[in-house]
């Protein structure tokens, strides 16, 4: 748990959107009406217990923060079910970290996490039958997504309800914070420092100097980097105790598909998505990653495994292809892209497969 986060009194919640402590008060509510426009809603008129949480899962808390940001509504479930769990993906726009968080949001709806009993219900039907039409279906439909647009804040991107192993029900709310935005702007310090995990996304085309990488370079006018920035401000800016991190990390060599024929890629990409989360395998693969990013990338693209107590390491593929003019020719198919969620739910608490939380440290 991160310093601020662990600081919050009970009933407080930090807004999605604007960044500031909310305590849930049914003197705030709206629902919105048939021109998605928020209107007043009057709570005390609906006595009865089942039409009453109806209502309420639908229903907006307008946040009381008002001080340059325009008026927000936040979901009341994600106000009534304890501590959000908070997930933010970071990297450099164009790394593919939209396309990840799209697909394994995509996997978790599917039914992804109910072999580790994990259910999901949705934060806002109406909200998230939004996401899963402009940025599931649009993918899946072969159509490549805009980049993470540029904002003062970090992007919100989707909320689910997790109800894990022990039966308690949790927000987990995603977010994508963009290259740029966080290295010319302060204004995201305070999310981070409230952030409980990150998923770092690796480019191999910025990362790994190897030849067969050079067209696609060339085609998308890329270069060979020592680093991402977002990386290096993001870890900069994070508390530290005793030397170390103590957020739940997760270091993902995304399209993996441009690799799948270099050693160990191709092992990973052609294991089965279901593995059982086996502390052991998460080792191994770790391992993996590591020696490859050691050996093809320079050593500050590790420096999220560095920084951290935990930390686990990934290949996935989102796509499993590059796209063409805004499209994949050959359409989409994801590959190993739930496994960075089960290590950050295992290390925060929400799975119980056998993993220590207190010492899933891999490599160290």
């Amino acid at each position: 748990m991160s310093g601020t986060t662990a600081q919050l009194e009970h009933g407080q919640v930090i807004c999605p959107y604007c960044l500031e402590i909310v305590i849930y008060d049914e003197r705030a509510l709206y629902v919105r009406n048939d021109k998605m426009q928020y209107e007043r809603l009057d709570i005390t008129k609906h006595t009865n217990p089942l039409r009453r949480a109806d209502v309420l899962r639908g229903a907006f808390q307008l946040c009381g923060n008002t001080e340059g940001v325009a008026h927000h509504y936040i979901p009341v479930p994600y106000l009534t079910h304890g501590r959000p769990l908070t997930v933010a993906m970071v990297g450099t726009s164009g790394t593919g970290k939209s396309h990840l968080l799209t697909q394994m949001i995509a996997e978790v709806t599917d039914g992804g996490l109910e072999p580790y009993g994990v259910i999901w219900q949705s934060l806002n039907p109406t909200d998230h039958s939004v996401f899963i039409k402009e940025r599931v279906a649009t993918l899946r439909a072969g159509e490549q997504l805009e980049a993470t647009a540029q904002t003062p804040f970090a992007e919100f991107v989707e909320a689910l309800l997790l109800t894990g192993t022990d039966g308690q029900v949790r927000p987990v709310a995603f977010f994508d914070l963009g290259g740029e935005d966080l290295v010319r702007t302060d204004a995201l310090l305070r999310f981070l420092l409230g952030v409980d995990a990150l998923v770092f996304v690796v480019d191999p085309l910025l990362a790994c100097a190897l030849p067969q990488l050079d067209e696609a370079r060339e085609q998308y006018g890329l270069a060979v980097s020592k680093s991402d920035p977002a990386f290096e401000t993001v870890l900069d800016r994070l508390p530290r105790e005793g030397g170390y991190l103590d957020v739940a990390m997760a270091l993902v060599v995304g399209k993996a598909d441009l690799l799948r024929f270099e050693p160990p890629v191709d092992r990973w990409l052609s294991r089965p998505a279901t593995d059982p989360l086996d502390p052991r395998r998460l080792r191994e693969e770790s391992r993996d990653v590591y020696a490859f990013l050691r050996h093809h990338a320079g050593p500050a693209w590790l420096r999220p495994f560095d920084s951290t107590l935990r930390c686990t390491l990934h290949f996935a593929s989102a796509t499993g292809g590059q796209p063409t003019h805004g499209r994949f020719p050959h359409g989409v198919r994801s590959h190993r892209v739930l496994g960075p969620l089960l290590s950050i739910l295992a290390m925060c608490g929400l799975l119980d497969e056998g993993v220590d939380h207190r010492s899933s440290r891999v490599g160290m």
